[in-house]
């Protein structure tokens, strides 16, 4: 037995997961419980660190792309490019492909989310997954990252005085450099 958000067991220097824990599932769960156990065992061997706190408790479910309300976005189908005879491309080494026209390819551009991005801002993304369901070539995936380093309580406060001061620098620094950049740009 051991706790299912830690993974810790009943020995405090023994961790579980996978189908030691669970028997026999999917892979995916038994990564899944690796991910979240090393987590804990990462804290654990960090002292002062807590294995609770500050852990997503939240429970992510597979997006359900059978299941979205497209209702807000356009449903146009893609554009067909004109079709060659076949007989045409026997006879030829030629390239016969047909191209799109202007008024398709205004058509196809149209279709497109126009988020332009390859990494999306946590602060504005919410995480629906529309844009997932709108690609039909399944370029757009979502993945959580974890980016964090992890401090001791203790040493916290110091720590984010230490960052604040250096970015205070660094805007105090900027700023005047900034300004001259903008008289000359003129």
């Amino acid at each position: 037995q051991a706790d299912a958000g830690t993974f810790q067991t009943g020995e405090p220097d023994i961790f579980a997961g996978g189908d030691a824990l669970t028997g026999p599932r999917f892979a995916i769960d038994a990564i899944a419980h690796g991910k979240e156990g090393s987590i804990s065992i990462h804290r654990y061997v960090q002292h002062g660190q807590s294995l609770v706190l500050g852990r997503l408790k939240r429970d992510y479910r597979a997006f359900d792309k059978a299941n979205v309300n497209l209702a807000g976005f356009d449903t146009a189908p893609r554009q067909q490019t004109a079709h060659v005879d076949g007989n045409k491309s026997k006879k030829t080494f030629k390239d016969l492909r047909e191209t799109f026209t202007e008024e398709q390819v205004k058509k196809e551009s149209a279709r497109c989310l126009g988020c332009g991005v390859v990494i999306a801002d946590e602060y504005t993304c919410v995480g629906c997954g529309a844009c997932t369901t709108k690609c039909k070539f399944d370029a757009i995936t979502l993945t959580r990252t974890y980016d964090a380093d992890a401090v001791e309580f203790k040493d916290l406060r110091s720590t984010v005085i230490k960052h604040a001061l250096k970015r205070k620098v660094r805007v105090a620094v900027n700023k005047p450099i900034k300004k001259i950049k903008a008289i000359f740009s003129k």
